[in-house]
């Protein structure tokens, strides 16, 4: 029989008026709940669901303070499907009349534990955006599309066992030449990958494998076990990043977010997505720190499906995004910019 173990009684929480404090307080608190349900030195595997219109830079702080937390209190966490017999930590943020409701919910086997953690967040400030996100739609295809790259006169664009070649005739892409790709090690089961510029032609990395290609005089790809650095903005080469082998999470000096130029003075601004939070939508919207905090630069950006994919491009004030449309299951690859608002 399933035994479920409820850190909260319901009637204390019915009482109990909402905290009104930071996300990442709210982090910190709930991950002292989750670690006094597990033992010190224990491996989680984490799946996160934001069921809510919370912003995504307050989703993202949040969940970085929970598990920087949890690590402190000697749990790891392990992003994604669990395949093994570590415990399962299932943290969603919902809400209710009162305000934010986290719910973390520890599984090991048939026995299941339910912390609930009631929030208020501050009242914000009503803001005028200072800039506007446009949208221009590239190419749809039924397989994954995991990057772009505009090179010279070509588009190229990464699927999960290929990178085709697009030319531009009249006002649409049409296919060029199809270059197929040996990986070194299975790509994960939502596969991710990078395309860059590299001298005389371009670089593949996907999780284990890093490859060079060329357009010319062959379009062709060589690959090689490893997992390679590459810039973490391609005009910047000062912080870098790579995949972890086996998974499509990345490793080293990782931003939160993806940086474009910002058109109406100087820094850069940060694009971030709902992260999949949602299974038939997503949103993208631009932020910059205002004293050090994340604030809105724009309002959100509808999406007609989930974002798979969100990278930095080529090409300054741009940035490539990829969903997959829920009504048609296709994937979409545009271009983001963002422009002052009027």
């Amino acid at each position: 029989m399933l035994r479920v173990g409820l850190a909260l009684l319901f009637g204390t929480l019915m009482q109990a008026q909402p905290q009104v404090q930071t996300m990442e307080a709210a982090g910190t608190q709930l991950a002292d709940r989750i670690s006094s349900l597990l033992q010190r030195r224990t491996t989680v595997s984490l799946e996160f669901q934001n069921l809510t219109a919370l912003p995504p830079a307050e989703s993202s702080n949040f969940r970085a303070a929970l598990q920087q937390a949890l690590r402190k209190a000697g749990v790891e966490t392990v992003l994604g499907t669990n395949q093994t017999e570590q415990p399962e930590l299932r943290v969603t943020i919902s809400e209710n009349v009162r305000g934010l409701l986290f719910v973390a919910t520890v599984s090991a086997g048939e026995n299941r534990q339910v912390s609930l953690l009631p929030w208020s967040m501050p009242q914000a400030a009503p803001h005028k955006p200072r800039v506007r996100i446009t949208l221009q739609a590239m190419l749809e295809q039924s397989e994954p599309v995991l990057d772009l790259l505009l090179l010279d006169s070509e588009l190229l664009v990464l699927s999960p066992s290929k990178v085709s070649s697009y030319r531009m005739e009249g006002a649409k892409w049409t296919p060029a030449g199809i270059a197929g790709v040996s990986w070194a090690r299975p790509l994960p089961r939502d596969p991710r990958g990078r395309l860059e510029i590299a001298p005389g032609g371009f670089r593949v990395f996907v999780p284990g494998t890093s490859c060079n290609g060329t357009i010319a005089p062959d379009f062709k790809i060589t690959c090689t076990p490893g997992n390679d650095t590459w810039p973490v903005n391609p005009r910047d080469s000062s912080s870098t990043v790579r995949w972890v082998t086996d998974r499509n999470v990345l490793d080293g000096g990782a931003s939160e977010g993806t940086p474009i130029e910002n058109p109406c003075g100087p820094g850069w601004l940060m694009l971030n997505s709902a992260a999949g939070d949602a299974e038939d939508r997503d949103q993208v919207q631009a932020y910059e720190r205002v004293d050090g905090v994340p604030t809105a630069a724009s309002d959100p950006l509808f999406l007609a499906g989930p974002v798979t994919a969100l990278w930095p491009s080529e090409t300054p004030g741009q940035a490539s995004v990829v969903i997959r449309n829920s009504k048609t299951g296709n994937y979409e690859a545009s271009r983001l910019g963002v422009a002052c608002a009027e």
